[in-house]
């Protein structure tokens, strides 16, 4: 069939005419602009989750479209009809392919245009933040696809009707069975469900939501374009029908075409769906093998490959769809890279079957039952994500891939495990943390081993190391948690080492959160039950740990816990400041430094009431700074946030008053010696809690916009230790934290108002104890100098006045107290209105704004017309009077 593109460009331009010099268009991409505006930015989760993308645009797209492509639809063949010209349509030099590529052109050119106008969305995220240009790009062209296919859609649900209004609601009818497929074949079975998921467009739009353009997902979206024009074709084409007989057998042909063209275009679909091919256009490239991976695989020998089964459910609950085709993704990717040196196996594995029994049995993968809240009701569904790699006697699993698990650095880092049987050995050094786990005489428990000890077993040879005696064994590296809890002896061993020049990441802790008595300002066995004193084996005294710090050049002061005021999340406001927030967005240039490797690409860490270390008095070592706070920052004293009872040392209630200081606070250094010099190699961090069981949890579940590089900084600090840095650039390789950077810095100022705020009702309070105090003294001391009284009646007034005093002072006291606490939670209350007023406000600038170009080139075109109505009138006026 030859096709006239002139025809088409003629057909298109008329119909794109009429509709831009019609002021309903513009209302209606008005509308479209404002709904949109209000979905990506007037929802309370878009500044909960601070960051600077369309996310909340994209779940609800689909939906909105289900809206305005029908009223752009509406009218194209309905509308025809009306006014009388689709006769005169019908008759031009045209064949009916032409015009319905004409219609459907002239359709998409408006979506086009209304997209091109809500390109002010962008505007908005920088004004906000700094977005990522490749992802607002994959955005939109989802976002095109996605209408494109739709209009063809609702095309046809014009041509099936005669009235506008029924035109509207067919198309979203028809549209939206593209958008609830699922549920509507999920009501006949569980198989139908599946299949309806494979035709719905949520799961090749999310390629687009990701900045992924997926072949796939472009081939999904063209068929659906292919076969709604075809239909459109064929039935504008019944007019040519002759009798009932012709007509019912062209039916039957037309309807035979339709389903052989339906079954190729899903044959098609699923070849180039198997192949995987797909574009990432992030910024940082998250969705394709690094070159680290690259190289890491060309290094493995064909004569010995590696081998990956990976068991997965093919069926998973909502929240690990993602994760399993990001897994699915990058395993063909390594399989289509590695040739004959990687093989990889995907097994659809469902519960009771021949291949969940083989992941049992040969590698201990197991099922884990995960909750499926769809439909409405709570299903316990097993899944599988185990994923097993093997290389002759060598064997790693993961047993199951959590959703918050970096894909590719999980690969890489088990197929080198596997494909190399020499590990650096890590030696880490028994002290009264037990990182490794162990009897607790205390409570008569067995705590069970940190999950950093079996992190760190993924990549390294682990062995524990006693430090009563002089440390000789062959080690990479040593790692030494809480050493202010060990003996002088171990001490003295530790640094008899470390002068050595063995590499050593010491893990220091003011205020350990997770068992406080074991604080360094604590005595050994602060926290031992009275009632068991006598039983099990009694803790040595603790050692001197300043000296221990002074003797490598770092200074220590183990009662000074740092606290910060930024905090970039706002659903963990009501966290206490002493959980220390380091972030690249915290203006302070100096938090990150770059120059360390471990360092770089880190966005945020989480420090819950660390210390702080500055250079110490031996000179022969070269201190340097890692991680610092921000400039919002200060320290409060150990005593001051500890309240002991009965029970043991618990985190005081209250806290401590934060007086803020100019300057930052050094949180992790590296100390070596000066140039020149052999001496230690240290990494120091004050602070053990950031490895603590909750980071790893917040890390293997990916919780939501919690993304932070805990887990990631002390593996980074390991690696340099032990000079293999082949996993930092993979580990780094994460979405960026483009965060609302404008709100950070409003919100910032009224923070910095109210700590001065608070600072002020602090200082007051105390004033006005000590003048109340002062008082009491006063009136004491009048009456010890009365010479007119004898000593015992002297005694006897001095301790009635003290009484009488005393309990005016409390009075005072509690009345002072009150009045600052009030303040304080006023300044609070305050500084929440005022964060809620800067949210309110950017929300109704966010949504008004974009659309005010559209509307008022819609007034324009509106009076526009009129003139040319009221010329027009007037010219027929004149005419008529001649």
């Amino acid at each position: 069939m030859r096709v006239n593109f002139t025809m088409i460009k003629a057909l298109c331009k008329r119909d794109l005419r009429l509709y831009f010099s019609n002021p309903t268009g513009y209302v209606f991409i008005t509308l479209f602009i404002f709904i949109s505006a209000a979905a990506a930015f007037g929802r309370e989760r878009f500044f909960l989750n601070n960051l600077a993308n369309l996310d909340q645009l994209n779940s609800v797209f689909p939906y909105l479209l289900l809206f305005f492509v029908p009223a752009i639809t509406m009218g194209v063949w309905s509308e025809e009809r009306k006014s009388g010209t689709d006769e005169l349509l019908l008759t031009l030099p045209a064949t009916d392919m032409e015009i319905v590529l004409g219609k459907y052109l002239s359709n998409l050119g408006v979506y086009t245009g209304a997209l091109l106008l809500s390109l002010s969305h962008l505007v908005v995220l920088f004004w906000l933040g700094s977005p990522d240009l490749g992802l607002m790009v994959g955005n939109y062209i989802g976002y095109w696809f996605l209408g494109a296919a739709f209009i063809a859609v609702g095309m046809l649900a014009s041509l099936l009707s005669f009235n506008v209004t029924v035109g509207f609601i067919l198309g979203a009818l028809m549209c939206g069975f593209f958008v609830y497929v699922p549920q509507l074949l999920g009501l006949l079975g569980d198989s139908f469900g599946r299949l309806g998921g494979g035709l719905a467009v949520f799961d090749y739009f999310n390629d687009f939501g990701r900045g992924v353009i997926s072949i796939a997902a472009i081939v999904y979206f063209l068929s659906i374009v292919v076969v709604m024009l075809y239909v459109n074709y064929a039935l504008l084409g019944r007019r040519h029908w002759g009798s009932d007989t012709q007509r019912r057998s062209l039916s039957i042909h037309h309807a035979v075409r339709v389903a052989a063209l339906v079954v190729a275009l899903c044959s098609f679909s699923v070849i180039v769906g198997r192949a995987g091919a797909r574009i990432d256009v992030t910024a940082e490239n998250l969705h394709s093998l690094s070159d680290e991976t690259r190289h890491l695989i060309k290094e493995i020998s064909p004569e010995r490959p590696v081998f990956i089964q990976a068991y997965l459910s093919r069926d998973v609950t909502k929240e690990y769809v993602q994760t399993r085709e990001n897994l699915v993704g990058f395993l063909r990717e390594v399989d289509a890279v590695a040739g004959d040196r990687v093989h990889v196996i995907i097994h659809d594995t469902e519960a009771y079957s021949d291949e969940a029994r083989d992941a049992r049995e040969k590698f201990g993968i197991e099922p884990v039952p995960m909750q499926d809240l769809e439909g409405g009701t709570a299903n316990v569904r097993n899944t599988f994500m185990g994923v097993a790699f093997t290389c002759g006697a060598e064997e790693d699993v993961i047993k199951f891939f959590d959703k918050g698990l970096p894909t590719e650095y999980e690969l890489a880092r088990s197929i080198r495990v596997v494909a190399r049987t020499a590990r650096k050995k890590i030696g880490v050094v028994n002290s009264q943390i037990k990182l490794f786990g162990g009897f607790d005489f205390n409570s008569f428990q067995s705590s069970p081993p940190w999950p950093v000890v079996d992190e760190l077993k993924k990549q390294y040879e682990v062995v524990q190391i006693s430090a009563a005696d002089s440390i000789s064994e062959d080690l990479d590296g040593l790692l030494v948690a809480l050493p202010s809890s060990l003996t002088q002896e171990e001490m003295d061993n530790l640094t008899e080492y470390m002068e050595r020049g063995n590499p050593t990441l010491l893990l220091l802790d003011p205020l350990p959160t997770v068992d406080v008595s074991l604080s360094p300002s604590e005595e050994s066995g602060a926290n031992v039950n009275p009632f068991m004193r006598n039983r099990g084996p009694q803790p040595q005294p603790k050692g001197n740990i300043t000296e221990l710090l002074n003797n490598i050049g770092i200074q220590w002061d183990k009662a000074q816990v740092v606290w910060d005021g930024y905090n970039p999340h706002p659903s963990l406001a009501t966290l206490p400041p002493e959980v220390v927030f380091v972030g690249r967005s915290n203006e302070n240039d100096a938090s990150f430094d770059d120059e360390f490797t471990g360092a770089v690409g880190l966005q945020e860490l989480v420090l819950l009431f660390p210390g702080s270390l500055s250079q110490g008095a031996n000179k022969n070592y070269q201190f340097e700074p890692i991680i610092r706070s921000s400039l919002v920052s200060g320290t409060a004293n150990y005593g001051q946030l500890v309240a002991k009872s009965f029970f043991g040392i618990q985190l005081a209630p209250g806290g401590a008053p934060h007086y803020r200081t100019p300057e930052d606070y050094v949180l992790a250094a590296r100390v070596q010696g000066a140039e020149g010099r052999r001496g230690v190699n240290v990494i120091a961090i004050a602070d053990i809690d950031f490895i603590s069981d909750q980071f790893f949890q917040i890390r293997r579940r990916g919780i939501e916009n919690l993304d932070f590089d805990n887990v990631t900084f002390f593996l980074n600090c390991m690696d340099v230790l032990v000079g293999d840095e082949s996993f930092i650039a993979l580990r780094r390789r994460r979405v960026r934290h483009r965060t609302l950077t404008t709100v950070e810095a409003k919100t910032r100022a009224f923070e910095d108002e109210r700590a001065i705020e608070q600072q002020n009702a602090e200082v007051g309070a105390q004033r006005a104890l000590q003048d109340a105090q002062g008082r009491l003294n006063e009136a004491v001391t009048r009456v010890r100098q009365r010479e007119d009284l004898d000593e015992q009646t002297k005694q006897v007034m001095v301790r009635n006045q003290q009484e009488v005093e005393q309990r005016r002072f409390e009075a005072v006291k509690a009345s002072i107290e009150a009045d600052r606490d009030a303040r304080i939670a006023s300044s609070r209350e305050m500084l929440g209105n005022q964060v809620q007023r800067i949210q309110s406000n950017i929300r109704t600038l966010a949504g008004l704004i974009p659309p005010i170009p559209v509307f008022v080139m819609g007034i324009m075109i509106f009076v526009r017309r009129r003139r040319r109505e009221k010329e027009g009138a007037a010219a027929a006026r004149r005419l008529r009077s001649r």
